[in-house]
């Protein structure tokens, strides 16, 4: 470890003398197992409401806060981004209830505008991409899911309503949701759901003000969700998020010179179709999506509007079979996506060639076979692509990608695993807000091809270090490198798409420790990501492609006070100084964060639930690693100590 870390060393002491008062506490008590908080399934990364709601979580930073394979970079909502093992959000495959989310639009803005309160749960899947994960997965998937009437519903009742209000310090918000919702009938749920967040310009660290990152955000879902009728589910839903307000141009680099202040909205519409037949048959079990979603970024001042629409399909069966000795989840399917990308000034054209249309048809199957304690699956899936390009030229063609993973129980406490995983991205249309003026394609232009590897080993055990104690151990080696890489060169005259030369790679290590009695969980996590551009150098930060960061530790607490309705918890966020930098560029300096919540449901009133979340406690002045940096030197800063209160109240 990086000798600078000297608060983390201090911090891990603490901490430890914290769990073991805790764990003491807890061996006294008989309590049920709980849920880690970002609990991980396999390579997923899985992040329930009930975490979301203990942090009080607004933006995706506050989603993934404590997740080491994961960052966010960017400070204020409007330019945050999601990075997977270095890899920006844009190389992955991100669905919102299976709908696709594929517009880029600036890159100098985020392109996910999520409401964490509606979901039910978040998914990041870090490991080779399977076929029925979706085109273009370079990089792995995220995964959203809303919440449906019944998840809010209790045992017996038809007709519920939840309000909760908070307020947040770093940045004096103010938060409301309304959800109401009901049961008609036995199967048919019915909710609607309001979000609403104002907030002024917040402040960093040693009370550091951040310009321009005040904003309004809101959130809107209605769905229906008539569950278990002649064994199908058919969902139907509707979801609107807003961010509104006057932001940089450039809002994730605050101190770039040139910078102006513009008041901009940004929007997302999803609609979205979700049908599953699974009836008692071992050869059925049906999962159908349609969707239509549309992204906007409308600099209202100025007149100029960005706009991406994505219509689009899935559908597959999955075959429960059996040959002698050896089970099979055979999974077939196709999707299809049309995707629809336009820039215009003032309402007219933006030029001769503000408009791209790309589709791509998908067809995969995936088998998932067990023996024993021996795990195989195996895929392919055939991607045909068609990307136009204003009325410059077009672009197709087909590409297979296959993928296999192999896994074994070697002791009945100790799995080994081992994977590969290719995906292709085709149909790839330009950033939205360049678009418009003269452009050619380069001669040959290839897909983008990623190559995923993956080798490690899950380890636990039950009455480890004590009776009744949970003890567990993972360490994962991953290498992923992306050729064909498509950048364009707006610069050039006319502009040109075109291959780079080489790869981008991203190698390296996760691990984690866990440990739990009782109600009292712990996590230690560490993750390390090595960055190389296409040249081999290390990589700083390059938009559209990925960011380097500092070795990765989290350390997550959670206990649950037995009799008592509470539930506190505390995480450590460290990130070793980056000098894996490219010569002539800034090292980034390493950082060490504290977040402590605590949530209370009173015995005397078990529909109300209140909550405190401090994140940053000690207020420190930093930036994260996958915020852009300038030449120089300057970085958005995150929030400083952020004090949070929320109450829930469920009628």
């Amino acid at each position: 470890m990086n000798p600078r870390l000297h608060p983390l060393k201090a911090a891990m002491l603490t901490a430890s003398a914290i769990s073991l008062g805790l764990a003491n506490q807890v061996m006294a008590n008989e309590l049920d197992t709980i849920v880690v908080t970002g609990e991980r399934l396999g390579d997923e990364v899985v992040i329930t409401d009930q975490d979301i709601a203990q942090r009080q979580a607004r933006d995706l930073e506050d989603l993934f806060r404590g997740e080491p394979s994961v960052d966010v970079g960017g400070g204020v909502a409007i330019g945050q981004k999601v990075y997977v093992r270095g890899l920006e959000d844009t190389n992955l495959n991100v669905t919102v209830d299976g709908a696709r989310q594929g517009g880029y639009l600036f890159h100098h803005t985020g392109r996910l505008t999520i409401d964490p309160a509606l979901l039910k749960r978040a998914e990041v899947d870090t490991g080779p991409a399977t076929a029925d994960d979706g085109p273009g997965a370079l990089g792995g998937s995220v995964r959203f899911e809303t919440k449906d009437a019944q998840d809010l519903l209790k045992p017996g009742q038809d007709l519920g309503a939840r309000v909760s209000v908070g307020t947040e310090s770093a940045a004096d918000a103010f938060s409301g949701t309304t959800a109401v919702y009901g049961r008609l009938g036995e199967n048919l749920g019915l909710l609607g759901y309001v979000s609403g967040r104002n907030s002024d310009d917040y402040e960093a660290g040693d009370d550091d003000v951040q310009p321009q990152t005040a904003g309004q955000q809101r959130g809107y879902l209605l769905k229906m969700s008539l569950l278990d009728v002649n064994d199908q589910d058919l969902r139907l839903s509707a979801e609107r998020t807003t961010d509104h307000g006057s932001y940089f141009t450039r809002p994730h680099m605050p101190s770039f010179s040139s910078q102006e202040a513009t008041y901009q909205e940004m929007e997302r519409e999803t609609f979205t179709l979700n049908h599953a037949w699974h009836p008692s048959n071992e050869l059925i079990d049906t999962r159908a999506t349609l969707y239509h979603t549309t992204q906007e970024l409308d600099r209202v001042e100025s007149g100029s509007e960005s706009r991406s629409t994505d219509i689009g399909g899935d559908v597959r069966n999955t075959f429960h079979l059996d040959t002698g000795p050896v089970s099979h989840r055979l999974t077939a399917g196709m999707d299809y996506y049309e995707q629809e990308t336009r820039r215009t000034n003032e309402g007219a054209s933006a030029g001769p060639n503000d408009e791209d249309t790309s589709r791509n048809l998908g067809a995969y199957v995936q088998n998932r076979m067990s023996l024993g304690a021996w795990e195989l699956s195996v895929g392919a899936r055939l991607d045909d692509y068609k990307t136009e390009y204003g009325q410059a030229d077009s672009v197709s063609g087909s590409e297979v990608s296959p993928n296999a993973r192999l896994s074994v129980d070697a002791t009945d406490n100790l799995t080994l695993h081992a994977g590969y995983g290719e995906a292709v991205r085709g149909a790839k249309a330009r950033e939205v807000m360049l678009i418009g003026d003269d452009v050619t394609i380069a001669d040959g232009l290839e897909p983008e091809r990623s190559r995923q590897r993956e080798i490690g080993l899950d380890w636990h055990q039950q009455d480890a270090l004590t009776q009744g104690d949970r003890l567990g151990f993972a360490l994962t080696g991953f290498d992923t490198d992306i050729e064909n890489y498509q950048a364009y060169d707006r610069r050039s005259d006319p502009a040109v798409l075109y291959n780079l030369d080489g790869e981008v790679e991203s190698r390296g290590y996760e691990a984690s420790l866990d440990w739990g009695v009782g109600g009292y969980d712990t996590r230690l996590g560490y993750a390390k990501t090595v960055m190389k551009n296409s040249e081999g150098n290390p990589l700083g930060d390059e938009m559209g492609i990925g960011a380097s960061t500092g070795d990765k530790w989290t350390w997550d607490h959670q206990y649950r006070v037995p009799n008592r309705g509470i539930t506190l918890g505390y995480t450590l966020n460290a990130v070793e100084r980056l000098e894996r930098v490219a010569e002539g560029d800034d090292e980034k300096p390493g950082y060490v964060t504290h977040d402590i919540r605590a949530q209370w449901t009173p015995a005397a009133n078990e529909n109300l639930t209140l909550t405190l979340a401090v994140n940053n406690v000690f207020d420190k002045q930093y930036s994260d690693h996958s915020s852009f940096l300038l030449s120089s030197g300057s970085s958005v800063m995150e929030p400083g100590r952020d004090i949070r209160l929320g109450a829930n109240y469920v009628f």
